[in-house]
């Protein structure tokens, strides 16, 4: 199974799972930015945009402070994105205020292109990338790309040969129940320290 579908999109699945409980964090976008030498190494970014948190109900004031808690102790400040992804080096992370809305950004270095989800037969040829789901579930769709999307038949992306610079928008739909609220205020609030 592709390694990114289970590194990316399970943590996605088991938030998006969660929203039938008390709430969870939610995003509206995310984009991936690989960058790969010669060698198959590279440097990776992830952008979360619009971070926010799924509430069961209008008053339930306090959940918006537990996941950005969570946000905070485990991802931010805590180490559970390198437990995710412990093939990813020198990794850094930083939240940060943009038109209003609260972004997150992962940077990181790989050894092997493979590490982040993209796919060369025999180490040769075109490049492609998997975008489709897990166990049945669409957790993201995609929003664009600098590639050439095989479809809804065949949800892989490809690139030609001599690309050195992928970029990947999905895009995370909003949950039928729940009220998402921004941790925004919370961020000017408390900051990240």
């Amino acid at each position: 199974m592709n390694k990114l579908i289970i590194r990316f999109a399970l943590p996605l699945l088991l938030v998006a799972s969660g929203i039938t409980m008390t709430g969870c964090l939610m995003i509206e976008r995310k984009e991936y930015l690989f960058l790969v030498r010669e060698d198959g190494s590279g440097q990776g970014r992830i952008m979360f945009d619009n971070i926010a948190s799924v509430q069961e109900s209008e008053t339930d004031q306090d959940q918006a402070t537990k996941d950005y808690t969570q946000l905070l102790n485990e991802y931010i400040k805590g180490k559970k994105f390198e437990e995710e992804n412990p093939s990813y080096m020198n990794v850094k992370k930083r939240l940060f205020e943009k038109d209003g809305k609260l972004h997150g950004e992962v940077t990181f270095e790989f050894l092997s292109y493979e590490d982040v989800g993209l796919f060369r037969l025999d180490g040769v040829g075109p490049w492609m990338y998997h975008t489709g789901v897990l166990n049945g579930v669409t957790v993201e769709q995609l929003d664009s790309s600098n590639g050439t999307y095989g479809g809804a038949r065949m949800p892989v992306i490809f690139w030609k040969e001599p690309t050195s610079e992928f970029r990947i928008v999905t895009k995370v739909e909003e949950p039928e129940k729940g009220i998402t609220r921004s941790l925004l205020p919370l961020y000017k609030r408390i900051g990240t320290n």
